[in-house]
């Protein structure tokens, strides 16, 4: 470990890309789009070669971690970036393998400084549990990531409850993380970021509790990045519409369903990770940075959350990321 502590400190939110998967898919991606304004020219502008070279060179990240006081990073495929599920269902499948094999590689290199999540073609549901279980079960990876919708339909889909049943019965842990929210009016004022992603997130977790697959599939381990988007911070409103009788296909409130979820704590706020311990409890939260674009002080942030107690603040440092992902450290 990096250093002496006897609790590692786990980044469960850490970006990592395929040069092969990440020169078919960029382009293609809603960020790609967006960063080259393809409403005016079409231009697609490469990714900033320090972030591309985070996300691929092994000894730059591991110099980043030690930085940040980070002892562990739980690395997952560049959803954003590198989002098959427009592409063929066969040619989604055979870059997820390279990708997959990618990101199982470079745990290979650093055992025990990297944890690895894969990716699968959610395109075609079939497709997307045979991967899964190669990722898993023969990669050794410790989970999936997905993104926050498949093309146009959403994460409760009728058309995906194989999925959702399938990892429940393996209990395996799935990251949701946007590949991006396409509304044109996302490109005034760089909202991409800052006000898709987060509202990809609201869309992902009522579609899972709305459409049934949290009711479903009770004991599924999902994860949501970003502090869960903006639902946890204002329940009040889900709640209400449910207690009026409105969403009567639900057997309890939106907030009650929120613990089940987990999160990480990439907010940038303090005062958020405390109103999310509040919701959903600090055992539900872990470290995060969105690396390499997101929080270069973790560990403080953490820290600065003072309203939650010290020892909870040490758990959310890396023991509820082992414990989601069935770590021993």
């Amino acid at each position: 470990m990096a250093g002496s502590r006897s609790h590692p400190v786990i980044d469960f939110h850490a970006h990592v890309a395929s040069e092969e998967v990440f020169a078919a898919t960029y382009k293609l991606s809603v960020i790609g789009k967006l960063r080259g304004g393809e409403g005016a020219s079409g231009v697609i502008h490469p990714m900033p070669d320090g972030q591309m070279q985070r996300m691929t060179d092994l000894a730059t990240r591991i110099a980043d971690m030690d930085a940040m006081g980070v002892d562990v990073q739980v690395i997952s495929p560049s959803i954003l970036h590198q989002c098959t599920y427009s592409l063929d269902a066969a040619e989604a499948l055979r870059l997820e393998r390279i990708g997959n094999d990618h990101v199982a590689e470079m745990v290979a290199r650093k055992p025990d400084r990297l944890v690895g999540l894969g990716s699968v073609p959610m395109q075609d549901p079939a497709l997307a549990i045979a991967e899964m279980e190669r990722a898993v079960r023969e990669l050794g990876l410790k989970g999936i990531v997905i993104a926050s919708r498949v093309n146009d339909m959403e994460l409760g889909d009728a058309v995906l409850r194989p999925f959702w049943r399938r990892v429940a019965e393996l209990g395996v842990a799935i990251f949701i993380h946007p590949a991006g929210n396409p509304d044109p009016r996302l490109l005034r004022h760089s909202l991409l970021i800052s006000l898709g992603q987060p509202l990809e997130e609201a869309f992902a977790q009522a579609s899972l509790i709305y459409d049934g697959v949290m009711d479903e599939c009770p004991g599924l381990k999902i994860a949501f990045a970003h502090g869960g988007g903006f639902i946890p911070y204002y329940t009040g409103r889900f709640d209400w519409m449910y207690r009026r009788g409105t969403n009567k296909q639900i057997g309890q409130d939106v907030s009650a369903y929120l613990k089940s979820f987990h999160y990480e704590s990439v907010t940038f706020d303090a005062g958020l990770i405390e109103n999310l311990a509040d919701k959903v409890g600090a055992d539900h939260i872990m470290l995060g940075t969105d690396y390499p674009f997101g929080e270069w002080k973790p560990v403080e942030l953490v820290q600065s959350a003072g309203r939650i107690p010290a020892a909870h603040r040490q758990d959310i440092l890396g023991a509820n990321a082992a414990k989601f992902l069935g770590l021993t450290l």
